[in-house]
């Protein structure tokens, strides 16, 4: 969602090279091919990262190159051996702040102002109870809208030097199938019948979104699968993008059909649209199929908005940091026009042994 998070940080990563590094570097590639978007001609290089120390941890650099010189990638992983998990996130460093111990009252107000710069919403960090080694658990809330907050949680390090926003996985299961048992934690709006599922994360503000949305539901109605749509509203860069997604939620809490004709009705008028007008659209689309007592209750009710944000937290899970992006079996696919749909021909051919049919 937000490719250049942090700037005002220095991403560095960790642990000077332990025994069994080598093996540990083989499996982070291997599980990194999985995490990056498909794109052709993937080549990931993992190397020990130089700067950090976290007691228990190894950490490597782990870059990614590929055809699409757009989606080439760097990126920090620590590795816990001893529980045989991967940490995959924004993993911040600064070396500095050795000896320092993490302080909640002072250190809390700063890490917060950075994080509200990033995802341009208020942002609040809790410090939660326990810890995990060296680290001290933490939990983010992101106000994404009036009573509408998203949480995702991480990692401070007790000395103050690190800090860690995502989630440890197991590292012996692979990153696809790490992200399809997400996506799978709740249903999306989906059509009634499809012998499989591609899952889309929108906003009804991104250009690409409203072409490539209904080129991908087309190519996957006509192999007899169906597009399954959640919402990722940007609203750091689109100022109307939460109110659509709000209002495309109430509808399809009340009938999936009237969240397609709200797609239809908004995607062609999205240039000159606000706010209030995508409520409106909304509105009169519940209006037409006698559905507006239905609609209204879903919005006061704050079902609605509860929907977007379970979204929202899903799409933080899955790491990603814009729209359109594309699932397909746990495998993510982006929006460049005919990779999503070489990727999913692909994978019809050729099924990974336990997939299943979403």
């Amino acid at each position: 969602m937000r490719r250049t998070l942090f700037l005002s940080l220095i991403v560095l990563a960790a642990a000077a090279g332990a025994e069994g590094a080598a093996p540990n570097r083989d499996r982070v590639s291997r599980y990194f091919e999985g995490w990056y978007s498909f794109c052709p001609g993937t080549q990931v290089t993992v190397t020990d990262a130089a700067d950090v120390s976290i007691t228990g941890y190894e950490a490597y650099r782990v870059e990614r190159h590929c055809e699409l010189k757009n989606r080439n990638e760097i990126n920090v992983a620590l590795v816990d051996p001893a529980k045989n998990e991967i940490f995959v996130g924004e993993v911040l460093y600064d070396a500095s702040r050795r000896g320092k111990p993490f302080s909640p009252a002072t250190d809390a107000p700063a890490i917060e102002s950075v994080l509200t710069e990033a995802y341009g919403v208020p942002a609040s960090l809790h410090v939660e109870t326990g810890s995990r080694g060296p680290l001290l658990p933490i939990r983010v809330s992101l106000q994404e809208a009036p009573r509408a907050t998203a949480k995702f949680s991480g990692f401070v390090s007790e000395d103050g030097a690190a800090l860690l926003l995502g989630e440890f996985r197991p590292l012996n299961v692979d990153a696809a199938a790490y992200r399809e048992k997400v996506i799978a934690e709740s249903k999306g709006v989906r059509p009634p019948k499809g012998k499989f599922y591609v899952t889309a994360f929108i906003d009804f503000q991104c250009e690409r979104c409203r072409q490539r949305t209904p080129q991908i539901r087309d190519f996957v109605w006509s192999r007899g699968g169906g597009l399954e749509i959640r919402f990722l509203p940007l609203v750091k860069v689109h100022d109307w993008s939460f109110a659509a997604a709000e209002s495309a939620a109430a509808l399809s809490n009340v009938s999936p059909e009237l969240y397609t004709k709200y797609e239809d009705a908004v995607f062609p008028r999205a240039a000159s649209m606000n706010a209030e007008a995508a409520r409106q659209v909304a509105a009169d689309v519940a209006d037409a199929a006698g559905a507006r007592p239905a609609y209204e209750a879903e919005l006061s009710s704050g079902r609605a908005s509860e929907r977007v944000i379970r979204d929202i937290e899903m799409a933080l899970r899955l790491g990603l940091s814009g729209t359109p992006a594309f699932f397909y079996r746990g495998q993510f696919l982006t929006g460049e026009k005919g990779l999503a749909e070489k990727a999913i021909e692909s994978g019809m051919a050729n099924p990974a042994p336990g997939a299943t049919s979403r």
